[in-house]
């Protein structure tokens, strides 16, 4: 038995007791903390501490995915800390994370891409900062700079604005989500990121999202909305009416597919797909989907545990 459920079954029949009551700083349900983060206050919800200390302290996530994350929670803070006494884009220009690998609700995230990863709320949670750590054991196909990054980070912020639209649908609603992405070679936030709160179109990379309350794809799906309603209900909080959960519904086909394929026939062939170096030859391609390229045996090792879910559904397809 979990913890929820041991002390939902020991303390459940106390009438101040409720299950989300309990935060939990390793927390990886979306809809419990954003419930929290009204109930409590964004401050109790913060797992900033959870970065204080060692990888070996954080045992949920890889050495790689703790740094990380740290790295991105470190940038954010430093910015707060900078711009204290500066103009407020936000209130006090503070943010505070509250979520550092996440699903919409539990047991909602069936494969890599599903989950989310480093989200901060100003103090009143109606807008709220998105950021993607896509890493080695993240990518799609081993190559850091592909367009399944900016497809997938676009996808997670509309997941995102569709949950705080349905569980903040009464009072202080939301107003957006900005969202962006790092990688192990482009670890910098980009300083638009922090330092603008508007729309930016621009072709840099990494891409910079701002989603709306007006203009986010609905993208939660009908057994996720169910959950959510349990934990409203359990939360005492109301349930929105119907046209508002059709307002957020969207459908399995909204869910982003691997362009990585594409990405691949793309790069430059005397370009390695894991390491990014430039040789003088063209390099040999994978022997399954003949669609990535290697500089050498090493590097092709290195890469196949990202690249494999890829390379066996290409060479299933077909792929040329």
């Amino acid at each position: 038995m979990d913890t929820a459920a041991f002390a939902h079954s020991a303390f459940g029949r106390l009438p101040y007791f409720n299950p989300i009551m309990m935060i939990n700083r390793s927390g990886l349900c979306a809809t419990t903390k954003l419930i929290q983060c009204r109930h409590f206050g964004t401050y109790q919800c913060e797992v900033s501490g959870k970065f204080a200390g060692s990888p070996e302290q954080a045992s949920d996530l890889s050495e790689e995915d703790f740094y990380a994350r740290k790295n991105v929670i470190d940038q954010v803070q430093k910015w707060v800390e900078d711009n204290e006494k500066t103009e407020h884009l936000i209130h006090q220009n503070e943010w505070v994370p509250i979520l550092y690998n996440f699903e919409v609700v539990r047991s909602s995230a069936k494969r890599q891409r599903d989950w989310g990863h480093v989200v901060f709320t100003d103090l009143t949670t109606t807008r709220l900062l998105l950021v993607m750590c896509f890493g080695a054991s993240t990518c799609m196909c081993g190559n850091p700079y592909h367009d399944d990054y900016g497809v997938l980070t676009k996808y997670q912020a509309d997941r995102l604005m569709s949950l705080l639209t349905y569980v903040y649908h009464k009072d202080n609603k939301p107003l957006w989500v900005r969202a962006t992405y790092t990688t192990m070679t482009s670890k910098k936030l980009r300083p638009e990121f922090l330092n603008t709160h508007e729309p930016i179109n621009d072709t840099k990379k990494p891409p910079i999202f701002h989603v709306t309350a007006e203009d986010f794809v609905p993208s939660l799906l009908s057994g996720e909305l169910e959950q959510i309603d349990n934990l409203l209900v359990q939360s005492k909080k109301s349930l929105p009416p119907a046209e508002l959960r059709n307002k957020v519904l969207g459908s399995k086909e909204t869910r982003p597919t691997p362009q990585a394929w594409s990405a691949g026939m793309e790069k430059n062939p005397r370009q390695c797909a894991f390491c990014e170096k430039v040789g003088a030859q063209t390099m040999p391609t994978c022997s399954g989907c003949k669609l990535v390229r290697y500089c050498d045996r090493q590097c092709q090792i290195a890469a196949w545990p990202s690249h494999k879910p890829v390379c066996k559904k290409a060479k299933a397809s077909g792929a040329k």
